[in-house]
């Protein structure tokens, strides 16, 4: 059965989440949440490619860092975290399941990106990346948009002493006599600092982990499960 619904700036279709700004730019893109099964299941990635439209996606070796390549073939499988597309033909995603997918898009829709950010490739700065590979193809930040999709809130994300160094002090919340590491809003700090308006950036998506119903989350379940955040710039004619 059908059903539909809207979170946070995302309208979620039979089990698969769209960001509203990006569907009215016609941008294909997508969330997949749980009811679409584990996207490392290739048979389960490619119904999901399917019912956006898309042919298959390409995947990288995500490593936690800060790595962005160009959305071709020959870059499938590599060593990275994100994905750069300015032509269209190709799809690519990123796995998440309590990290942080990224997207990024321009104005006018020529040229998009998605990224996968933990707390390790965040305090490394892949918003900050992202924005500059974008500025490498002669896109400015001011002419950028962005969302975060469904990760791991500052309500569920406990962290320990050992991060204070990593982020600065508005990156965490702290409650309870304990501390929870806020990933979206160390992200927004660093696609403002880089130059994309704030009112540019969309609000934050639902948490992974306080969703069981709804989304994998590696840190409650310690299963190798995952979503992908997916995107093209539609197939070539």
């Amino acid at each position: 059965m059908s059903s539909s619904q809207t979170i946070s700036g995302w309208i979620e279709k039979d089990g698969l989440l769209r960001e509203t700004r990006m569907a009215a730019l016609g941008i294909p893109h997508g969330f997949t949440t749980r009811r679409m099964g584990n996207m490392k299941d290739p048979i389960r990635r490619h119904e999901a490619a399917v019912r956006a439209g898309l042919p298959d996606p390409l995947t990288l070796k995500q490593v936690h860092g800060t790595t962005i390549y160009r959305a071709a073939a020959e870059n499938a499988g590599s060593d990275g975290d994100g994905w750069i597309l300015a032509t269209s033909g190709v799809a690519v995603a990123v796995y998440v399941a309590d990290c942080v997918p990224l997207f990024l898009w321009t104005d006018d829709g020529r040229a998009a990106g998605v990224f996968h950010a933990g707390w390790r490739g965040t305090a490394a700065g892949m918003a900050k990346a992202a924005v500059k590979e974008f500025g490498a193809l002669g896109v400015r930040a001011n002419a950028l948009h962005a969302a975060t999709g469904p990760h791991i809130g500052a309500c569920c994300y406990r962290v320990g002493a050992d991060l204070d160094t990593q982020f600065p002090a508005s990156s965490f919340v702290h409650r309870d006599g304990a501390t929870y590491l806020d990933l979206a809003a160390e992200t927004r700090r660093q696609l403002l600092e880089a130059g994309v308006p704030g009112e540019n950036i969309g609000s934050q998506a639902p948490c992974t982990a306080s969703c069981a119903d709804d989304y994998f989350s590696y840190r409650r379940d310690k299963q190798d499960a995952r979503h992908c955040a997916f995107l093209s710039l539609g197939v070539a004619a």
